[in-house]
């Protein structure tokens, strides 16, 4: 993140004031939605205030003035967060990424919410000038965001989501093509995150993959997208997903050796080592639907006309 001048500490500033957020501050939500292109944004009960953002780059002091109006309204998702000062990826200039660890049996999970400020034509109503430097103050009732859940080496340091890779080859098959590519950039994203969302089950899911994917490509691993990243939530996610993650991971793999199986006792009431590999096993998939069913999809006509749909959560 860019440094201004006139702000000496800016990370430190920032996290001083996400750690007086209580574990009982409510969120100050309509809801959370899917836009036009099936991305998230939070719905806010009121419009917050976006001060001129810099061109280049979003700025320090323009980050804590931003943290302060998330810290207003979704305390709860941003409760136990620090900020991540140096963006991943660096290409979202104009976001706020903050990031929580959670401890995993044989890997850790890294939890990133990243907010992106950067003004679109639907999102804002603008409400002063910009110039050459910085782009126009404006105020909305809409902050688009990702929430993933990335599978990390264990005791990495948590800023640099050291994420557990799955493969660097992989073959993705759809209706029209079977791709093979060794690196994963090479293709959609979409594409490979509806494949890792099928293999881990199609029939847990509430909303169809091919609207929603749960289960997303991003660090160059499986990560899982947690639309409302509560305290307890993220903990309960990390907790069933760490199984699920290794199945998907040897999903990928062309061996499996006997040392990998022994590793896998730790999760013996969820996965079962056959000969060839690990199969999921009932009290997991129970699970996984009972996790996933707390999520459907709504949509009137007032919302189909601007493209819109909501994401109910339950439990």
């Amino acid at each position: 993140m860019k440094k201004n001048n006139s702000d000496k500490s800016p990370g430190g500033n920032i996290d001083y004031l996400l750690s007086l957020i209580s574990g009982h501050d409510i969120n100050q939500l309509s809801g959370i939605f899917l836009d036009e292109t099936l991305m998230e944004f939070f719905y806010l009960k009121n419009e917050i205030h976006v001060p001129p953002v810099p061109a280049g780059e979003l700025d320090s002091v323009t980050a804590a003035v931003l943290t302060e109006k998330l810290i207003e309204t979704i305390p709860g998702f941003l409760y136990k967060h620090t900020l991540l000062e140096k963006r991943k990826p660096p290409s979202e200039q104009h976001s706020l990424h903050f990031i929580r660890k959670i401890p995993g049996r044989l890997i850790d999970f890294v939890h990133i919410l990243r907010l992106d400020f950067k003004l679109s034509g639907v999102e804002g109503r603008i409400t002063g000038k910009g110039d050459s430097r910085t782009f126009p103050p404006y105020s909305t009732d809409r902050i688009k965001y990702k929430s993933r859940l990335v599978p990390v080496i264990k005791e990495s340091d948590p800023p640099l989501i050291d994420s557990v890779r799955i493969k660097s080859q992989l073959n993705i098959e759809n209706s029209e093509k079977r791709i093979t590519s060794v690196f994963f950039d090479e293709f959609s994203t979409s594409e490979i995150s509806i494949d890792f969302s099928t293999k881990a089950g199609s029939d847990i899911y509430s909303i169809p993959v091919k609207i929603y994917q749960f289960i997303s490509y991003d660090y160059f691993t499986a990560c899982l997208n947690i639309p409302d990243p509560a305290e307890l939530k993220l903990e309960n996610a990390a907790a069933i997903f760490e199984p699920l993650f290794f199945y998907l991971y040897y999903q990928y793999r062309d061996e499996f050796h006997e040392t990998d199986g022994k590793r896998f006792i730790i999760w013996d009431e969820f996965l079962e080592v056959t000969g060839s590999g690990i199969e999921q096993k009932i009290l997991l998939r129970e699970k996984l639907k009972d996790f996933f069913s707390g999520y459907t999809l709504y949509r009137d006509d007032n919302m189909m006309l601007k493209g819109l749909r909501k994401i109910i959560i339950s439990g």
